[in-house]
Parts: structure tokens; C-alpha cells; sequence
């Protein structure tokens, strides 16, 4: 079937029949000064077992790592069977070669 991307301010709302959630860390490197306010901003928005549960069917979690765990994502979901942050992180490498080869010639 078609794919949807939904946008919406209620995160709840927003979960609801996700086959995946991604999320990010709150604040990058060189954005460290605002991290207790974007922590207070997107507070709502913590991926943890109540908004996966709020899905209402089995999805899965990504995340493009490293996450601060307890931030912007609960323990029990990075290590939880539907998390695949681990998968990911392999798999990026293994493109990333794949690309350098590519770039170089090889």
C-alpha cells in the first residue's frame, strides 16, 4: 500500500498505526547551551513504552545514535525487542563503506 508521513503536535496522535518511529537526539554538538530548553520543548515528545504502546500495533524504534538515553528515549526502548537502533548502526556502516568505495573508484 501507499506510505504516509504524518506531521502533528500531539505525539500520541501523531504515533498512532506507525510501522516505525526515528527519533534524534535533542540537541547536537555545538548546540549544547540549549539543551536544558529544547529538553523542556520536546519533554512531550520522549520516546517511551507509553507512546510506543500508543501505536497500537507492533512497531518499530530507530534512532540514528548515540541517543541519551532517558532524554529523548526511555532505557526500556533502546533495549527493547522492537528496538533496532543496533541493526541500523551496522547496517549505516556497511553503506558508508559501500559509498568510500564508490567515491574512490574501487
Amino acid at each position: 500500500g501507499l506510505s504516509e508521513i504524518v506531521i502533528s503536535h500531539n505525539p500520541n496522535e501523531g504515533v498512532k498505526g506507525a510501522d516505525v518511529i526515528y527519533s534524534d537526539v535533542w540537541a547536537s554538538m555545538g548546540q549544547k547551551e540549549e539543551a536544558d530548553k529544547r529538553r523542556r520543548i520536546f519533554e512531550p515528545f520522549q520516546v517511551n513504552d507509553a507512546l510506543m504502546q500508543a501505536t497500537g500495533q507492533k512497531t518499530l524504534f530507530m534512532h540514528c545514535l548515540p541517543a541519551e538515553r532517558g532524554v529523548e528515549v526511555t532505557d526500556s526502548v533502546c533495549d527493547a525487542d522492537y528496538s533496532i537502533i543496533f541493526d541500523q548502526a551496522e547496517n549505516r556502516m556497511h553503506a558508508q563503506n559501500a559509498i568510500m568505495l564508490f567515491l574512490t573508484g574501487n
